[in-house]
């Protein structure tokens, strides 16, 4: 079956038998055990048009691995073809124009250290080690979303092997349909080999703010940042985060498992003029720690990589909220406060500048008049039960979904679940339909939150 592939590819093409098959069909979440018939290791542009080429002619449905860092594992199929970008990292500056070039197995560290060889930046995500490709086709929700939007905003052009094999260069004159469809579709379209972000002039040195609480003051942490968001400039965007504190080393010993409210997000202009600011934020309660101050971007970006770690089974979901009124912050601390382990991070990401002034129909991110998200994640750790910890986590998604905005999630932040994908495309959905239909009638490209073409 896979002679006329194994022809072309040598050994970039991975069977069950191979050694390095196990090792590369892990995913970030340890939770994910899926077995693809064949492995593509990606060098170039060519060999994805062959993949995909071979799984059409061989009836094979495709998964794509970006980063493999996707909650649902939606980097890795059972039984059918995956093609896998992880070695195709390259990142261009084009400083003239301001755009980076960046190949779809980059990372987002990748693309912050080229660009900040010239004090430029594009919107990503929070975590150094995110895969760009499924953070910017899902939507891309980072510290800049106030001043400049989402990573998928400021996609301008991307090169994207479709179901029939062809290379095509999409762009704002060139397929105009599935250029819309990529700002936010997902994987649905194809195989994005390069993207091409919008550049703008921020750093080496940012203001950043990471302050730290005690959970027991969480309650008036959150009135306060709301309050604090009516009136936000754009140069602000911040996450607020509710955890138990490891016994890590990196920590003093007195905060080791205390339950902490962490502050963090950045000043996205001169930090200067960004300290009287984001004071507010700093004085939300009695703080425990402050580290708010001017650091490298990069540092930055590389902050709360400690957080996540690699192939432990995770559990997550995400919500949308219009606002935090009382009731929905009751029935999510009382969520938290009955937990059944204590590796569960809660994080509740403001939303507010220029990703909520883009039109709704303006890309297929069509969630624009949230003022918060919850990204919601329990680590299993040995010793921990699987089954209970994914039961809490389902369980804390039905008891909030009544006081969500539009019952609409962050799809970059959820399992798979079609009503959630639905709810979440929202008016843009039979829109997207209609492109899935043209693009990929066969439904080739499945393993993403769907549009199911039939």
């Amino acid at each position: 079956m896979f002679s006329t592939l194994e022809s072309k590819l040598g050994n970039r093409l991975v069977l069950p038998n191979h050694d390095a098959y196990d090792e590369l069909r892990k995913v970030w979440n340890g939770a994910i055990d899926r077995r693809p018939k064949a492995i593509v290791v990606c060098e170039s542009e060519q060999d994805v048009v062959d993949a995909v080429n071979f799984a059409k002619e061989e009836n094979l449905h495709i998964s794509i691995r970006g980063g493999g860092h996707n909650l649902a594992g939606t980097a890795v199929c059972d039984d059918g073809l995956m093609i896998d970008l992880s070695n195709m990292r390259g990142v261009e500056v084009d400083q003239a124009k301001k755009v980076a070039i960046v190949e779809g197995g980059a990372k987002l560290g990748d693309i912050d250290v080229a660009t900040q060889k010239y004090g430029l930046v594009t919107p990503t995500g929070t975590v150094s080690k995110t895969g760009v490709a499924g953070l910017a086709l899902g939507g891309g929700l980072g510290y800049l979303r106030g001043k400049y939007g989402l990573t998928c905003d400021n996609i301008v052009g991307a090169h994207i092997v479709t179901a029939e094999g062809e290379l095509i260069y999409v762009h704002e004159n060139n397929h105009q349909d599935l250029f819309w469809a990529i700002k936010g579709g997902g994987g649905n379209f194809g195989v994005v080999t390069k993207f091409e972000f919008q550049l703008y002039d921020l750093g080496p040195e940012v203001l950043a703010i990471d302050v730290m609480y005690d959970y027991q003051d969480v309650k008036s942490i959150l009135t306060k940042a709301q309050e604090f968001l009516e009136n936000a400039p754009d140069d602000i965007s911040f996450n607020i985060t509710a955890m138990m504190l490891p016994p890590a080393p990196f920590l003093p010993e007195a905060l080791h498992h205390k339950k902490v409210v962490a502050v963090s997000g950045l000043y996205a202009g001169d930090p200067k003029n960004g300290e009287s600011v984001i004071q507010p934020l700093r004085e939300l309660a009695k703080p425990i720690v402050d580290q708010s101050g001017v650091i490298p971007y990069e540092e930055l970006q590389k902050k709360l990589d400690v957080m996540v770690q690699d192939h432990i089974p995770v559990y997550g979901t995400s919500l949308y909220f219009k606002d935090l009124d009382e009731k929905t912050i009751d029935v999510l601390l009382n969520k938290l406060e009955n937990a059944p382990v204590p590796t569960v991070l809660s994080q509740l990401w403001a939303l507010s500048g220029k990703m909520n002034r883009i039109p709704e129909e303006e890309t297929a991110f069509a969630i624009r008049d949230a003022s918060f998200v919850l990204l919601l994640d329990v680590m299993v750790m040995p010793g921990m039960d699987e089954e209970v910890c994914k039961q809490w986590v389902d369980s804390l998604y039905a008891d909030l979904l009544p006081y969500s905005h539009r019952n609409a999630s962050y799809l970059n932040g959820i399992a798979l679940l079609e009503s959630a994908t639905k709810n979440t495309f929202a008016q843009n959905y039979e829109r997207l339909l209609s492109i899935k239909r043209k693009y990929d009638p066969s439904n080739l490209f499945r393993h993403n939150h769907n549009i199911d073409p039939k």
